[in-house]
């Protein structure tokens, strides 16, 4: 159960980042930790293994069909993620038609490959919605040792 609730407090705060300075800082605090709510557990399920999809040889098989080198594939790469990532540059109607090919090529990719994969089992999802956890101050006079 000890393990549960651990799990349970830190998903609750997942998305709460640490307010802290660069360096190492020494951290000795107790305090009582309330959780109180509902947590539903769901179904295992099937999902598609796209996770399984080896990345860095799908691109070296990619590049060795276009007949790029390496280096003349990491300066197409290179270029083509700079001018991606450029903030306020607008595509031409040339691009846009070519985003328009990825997009029904990802599609095509997700139907006619991933969809044809045999389905992994993931872990059912941990819902917490209504969850609420609390921690409140020990006082110096009340502390006592729990081993977490």
């Amino acid at each position: 159960m000890l393990n549960t609730l651990k799990s349970l407090v830190s998903k609750s705060w997942k998305n709460n980042k640490p307010d802290l300075q660069p360096g190492k800082h020494h951290i000795d605090e107790e305090f009582l930790v309330r959780v109180h709510g509902t947590v539903e557990k769901l179904d295992d399920e099937f999902a598609a293994p796209t996770v399984s999809i080896p990345l860095i040889p799908a691109l070296a098989f990619l590049f060795d069909r276009l007949g790029m080198d390496r280096d003349e594939a990491l300066i197409v790469l290179r270029d083509a993620l700079k001018q991606a990532m450029k903030k306020g540059e607008k595509e031409d109607a040339a691009i846009t038609a070519r985003m328009s090919d990825v997009t029904d090529v990802v599609k095509a990719v997700r139907k006619d490959l991933i969809g044809q994969l045999p389905p992994m089992r993931r872990a059912g999802k941990v819902i917490t919605n209504d969850l609420q956890v609390e921690l409140v101050p020990v006082a110096a006079d009340e502390r006592t040792r729990i081993a977490a």
